[in-house]
């Protein structure tokens, strides 16, 4: 019996197991370690962009109100790193989990608003205050996908089986089978993202912030139209 160990570089990148065959043994059942790793810091603030280039990527007409003063990033990504016991025997290999360490980051988080907006002003802290709301959003479900798939990872590491003709493809199997078992929170993680990003969006809070520091709003000529 012998460790493998691989580093997953990305979701992405996993591969398929093998077809089953005259199986060898497979290493006694174990209590895998399993590990988890959230990296979710401060987002960045960008003061830099224009308006109309927050306009441009919104796909926003110009006479739109306010969703052109701001915009919110965010991107997720995971890694994990896999060690496993290998029994070999008769060309065919099966592995079990022994380690599962995963790390769940934003890779992007920040927050852009018009550099056109004086800051500290009226229009800014209510542009602000808006995108501060989608920043709860993307922190909050980040730390429930985290949770949900170390919860996961957990029920899968506990009977996890990977086989293949070599070594590698017992790994690649074992690397697949932690794929599909976090998927799901990573999904609903998206999922929620976007339901709770278009409550917050609503229209009434778009005609709301269209209102709000009127002299300001005509100052940098974008008064909102009424509707």
């Amino acid at each position: 019996m012998k460790r493998a160990a691989i580093l997953l570089a990305a979701a992405a990148c996993l591969g398929a197991g093998a077809a089953a065959a005259a199986e060898p043994e497979c290493p006694p059942p174990a209590s895998p370690r399993v590990e988890l790793a959230l990296d979710d810091p401060e987002p960045s603030l960008d003061l830099g962009t224009g308006m109309d280039t927050l306009r441009a990527e919104a796909a926003a007409p110009r006479g739109a109100a306010f969703r052109h003063l701001g915009s919110t990033t965010s991107r997720v990504g995971w890694q994990s790193e896999l060690e496993a016991r290998v029994v070999s025997g008769s060309g065919r290999v099966c592995a079990r989990p022994e380690r599962v360490s995963i790390s769940l980051r934003h890779l992007e988080h920040s927050v852009r608003i018009a550099r056109e907006l004086p800051r500290g002003g009226c229009l800014f802290r209510e542009t602000e205050a808006h995108e501060r709301r989608h920043v709860s959003v993307n922190r909050a479900t980040l730390r429930r996908a985290a949770a949900e798939a170390e919860a996961a990872a957990r029920t899968w590491a506990a009977s996890a089986v990977g086989r293949g003709a070599t070594e590698q493809s017992a790994m690649a199997a074992l690397r697949e089978g932690l794929r599909r078992a976090i998927a799901p929170a990573i999904d609903a993680m998206q999922a929620a993202r976007e339901a709770a990003h278009r409550e917050i969006d609503r229209p009434e809070e778009y005609q709301r912030l269209g209102r709000v520091c009127p002299d300001e709003q005509k100052a940098i000529g974008e008064r909102p139209r009424r509707r």
